[in-house]
């Protein structure tokens, strides 16, 4: 399956994330930072997509992937999505972030949920642990 990795970074720490993607994962897939996209035109040829995104405040979506995600319109209806959003989940015992509000507006093209979504904690430090195990999951998938 044809995958493609669609984030969004304001100050580096997704794409940090992304690049460990790249190394831990044992399938192929191309990459883009939402904000070089004019538009999600292009996106058709792909079954697979993979979303990164920081939360920001209370379940807000970096302005990137805002901007992205509400022009999104593909028929999903074939394919299939997982998400990472990375933010301060420690202690907070309910769902909350930008995966909500992603998983959301793909749900309603009617995506189909790849693995669940991880929540990684990326405040004071990146759980990489927990993230190895979300790509663990990926691979058995995409393999």
């Amino acid at each position: 399956m044809k995958t493609v990795v669609l984030y969004a970074s304001s100050h580096g720490s997704t794409r940090r994330v992304v690049k460990t993607l790249a190394e831990t994962v044992k399938f192929s897939f191309d990459c883009f930072d939402v904000k070089s996209l004019a538009d999600s035109s292009a996106m058709d040829k792909y079954d697979v997509f993979l979303f990164f995104c920081p939360t920001y405040g209370n379940e807000e979506l970096q302005q990137d992937m805002e901007r992205f995600i509400i022009d999104f319109k593909l028929d999903m209806s074939r394919k299939y999505y997982a998400i990472c959003e990375l933010g301060n989940y420690y202690g907070y015992e309910a769902d909350f972030g930008a995966m909500k509000i992603i998983r959301y507006h793909l749900e309603k093209l009617c995506g189909k949920e790849l693995v669940s979504p991880l929540s990684m904690d990326s405040l004071p430090k990146k759980d990489w642990k927990a993230f190895a195990t979300w790509c663990g999951k990926l691979n058995d998938r995409l393999q």
